[in-house]
């Protein structure tokens, strides 16, 4: 690893999220890190290509499934929170593909996410939605997931399995390889973005953060690759043809964007310039940041990238605000009370000042 470089782990969690990284691992460029965790035995002996395999819970399961539940999900991912720890040691950004609507998937991911706050790991959540045919039951347990997982995880980019699937009377593998084609790009995408450095403009991890502070943890993504003389033409199209750019209003709507544009040598302006016109936001206000990478692997071809924040707000924690142990420490550091308390002496317990609310202290994120 270069050095000052961040370090990047695509976890695949879950039955459906185990699957899709074992999938496209195999076919990953060199470098880039993998693991699966999955309460089911079952599952992590068929990611045997996958060297870091974390089974969560076998006190609750026994090796077995959650049988759809997602209370036993969440307690497996509980029993697990040690082994964790240590499998994302060192790891700045966690990528995690995961199929809401399950038991372990469902239930485990807040408690994944949570976890990887407090040591410091920040999380981009590739959510897998039902189909509609599926049922209510397990539409309403997947919204139920997001809606838990929104308070600790820092992006999420939310997948419909019907927005996945090619048009027509598509054969069941088809199906499959073309939604695992739409994950592959993200993930490798995004980790291209952020690893490259013989770029004209990169865009660092810094930059990454101020986005995943001011989402509100809600994100879209569309990637597009094109080749030959109007291949920024044809990129272009691609990503508005993204199965979640809806015919490219995501990108005019967002109020935050990133756009990653990877060319060769032979690389021009004139087609920077066509590709950014033509996916920046209609406002002028929004928060847009490029970054521009060559690679002699991506003669005659371009690959773009865009990011696009579905909201932006100030962040309810403020992550520059160190809560640090000792009261003397903490009064240097921490807003004067309130009149409400009447100037009483602060409550100090095990280093952290109990009268800051707990979203603050542990940095949850509230609903808006």
């Amino acid at each position: 690893m270069v050095d000052g470089a961040k370090r990047i782990l695509v976890l695949g969690l879950g039955g459906a999220g185990c699957s899709i990284v074992s999938r496209i691992a195999p076919r990953a460029p060199k470098g880039m890190e993998f693991a699966v965790m999955d309460c089911d035995s079952q599952t992590l002996k068929k990611c045997s290509l996958i060297e870091n395999r974390l089974n969560a819970g076998k006190s609750v399961t026994d090796g077995l499934s959650s049988g759809g539940d997602m209370d036993t999900g969440r307690r497996c991912a509980e029993k697990t929170v040690k082994p964790f720890e240590a499998m994302i040691s060192g790891v700045d950004l966690l990528l995690v593909i995961v199929g809401l609507g399950g038991g372990f998937g469902g239930g485990a991911s807040s408690v994944i996410a949570r976890i990887a706050r407090n040591v410091g790991a920040h999380t981009i959540f590739f959510t897998v939605f039902p189909f509609k045919f599926e049922g209510g039951v397990i539409r309403g347990k997947a919204h139920n997931g997001l809606r838990r997982l929104r308070a600790y995880a820092d992006a999420i980019i939310q997948m419909s399995n019907s927005r996945l699937q090619p048009e027509g009377d598509a054969l069941l593998q088809e199906s499959m390889e073309n939604a695992d084609r739409t994950f592959a790009a993200g993930v490798v995408g995004l980790w291209r973005l952020l690893t490259q450095t013989g770029g004209v403009c990169n865009l660092d991890f810094a930059t990454l953060h101020t986005m995943l502070r001011n989402c509100d943890a809600t994100c879209r993504f569309s990637c597009a690759s094109a080749t030959g003389e109007n291949r920024a033409d044809d990129v272009i199209q691609a990503l508005f043809d993204h199965p979640l750019a809806e015919n490219g209003s995501v990108f005019k709507d967002a109020p935050g964007l990133i756009v990653g544009i990877t060319g060769g040598d032979d690389l021009r302006l004139s087609e920077v310039r066509k590709i950014l016109e033509s996916v920046r936001p209609d406002n002028d206000e929004s928060w847009v940041r490029m970054g521009i990478a060559t690679d002699t692997a991506f003669s005659n071809r371009i690959s773009v990238l865009v990011l696009a924040a579905e909201e932006w707000k100030d962040p309810l924690v403020d992550d520059n605000q160190n809560m640090i142990s000792g009261q003397a420490e903490l009064s240097s550091v921490l807003r004067p009370r309130s009149r409400a308390f009447g100037g009483a002496e602060r409550t100090i317990w095990n280093g952290e000042d109990l009268d800051v609310p707990t979203y603050l202290r542990r940095k949850i994120k509230l609903p808006r």
